[in-house]
């Protein structure tokens, strides 16, 4: 798994360089060079390594030493997935329930799904990551339930508990918290909730598809 790598690298690299507390980590884009991987692994591993308490970020500076790494630091979990392998089966089983959605939902579905995206705007403006983070997957579960099979349902909602970990908690503060990416989240499920009152599935598949465009260009910038 190109993520678990990544951290051991840069546990190494922490270690091997002899690199103090408080001292500064190569950029992003160094290591994604250096490690042959794309900087959303970059940032899963980094991601990591916070929960952890090994590093830290500061705004508009860099990531930065915080305790030297052991066996006793690594007490947050473990990376299951890749970042880029959850974000395509995402999108994959989405797109598939997609299919067959528009003839199982109901209208408390709809209601429901609108909600969410209405707590996602309030709670952004309250700066409540969490209240966001919870109404996001909560959307994504009432989506996916609609497909009506239980074993999809499943498999999906555990890919979206990746969203409810420490993990995805400080690289959606770090990476996907700023105003312009949320405006365009927000816009995104709105996007998707005119589809299924349009009655399109077209639209309602490019509506996903662009959903989780966003969601990777934003962590490759």
């Amino acid at each position: 798994m190109k993520s678990k790598y990544v951290v051991e690298q840069i546990k190494n690299l922490i270690v091997s360089q002899k690199l103090k507390v408080g001292e500064k980590l190569p950029n992003e884009r160094f290591l994604a060079e250096s490690f042959g991987v794309s900087r959303i692994i970059v940032r899963e591993a980094l991601s990591y390594l916070k929960a952890c308490g090994i590093i830290e970020s500061r705004h508009g500076s860099g990531n930065y030493v915080l305790k030297i790494p052991n066996d006793s630091n690594f007490q947050n979990g473990s990376i299951e997935y890749d970042l880029e392998e959850v974000i395509d089966a995402r999108e994959l089983l989405e797109s598939t329930i997609a299919r067959m959605f528009l003839q199982n939902v109901t209208h408390d579905m709809i209601q429901d799904m609108e909600y969410m995206v209405q707590s996602m705007e309030i709670n952004f403006l309250r700066d409540d990551l969490e209240k966001v983070i919870e109404s996001d997957v909560r959307f994504h579960q009432i989506f996916s339930k609609a497909f009506g099979n239980s074993i999809v349902y499943s498999f999906l909602d555990h890919l979206t508990d990746y969203m409810k970990t420490r993990i995805w908690l400080f690289l959606k503060r770090d990476y996907l918290w700023d105003e312009e990416y949320q405006k365009k989240s927000i816009e995104n499920h709105k996007r998707i909730l005119q589809a299924i009152s349009r009655g399109s599935q077209d639209e309602l598949l490019m509506a996903i598809k662009i959903h989780y465009d966003t969601i990777r260009e934003h962590l490759e910038v």
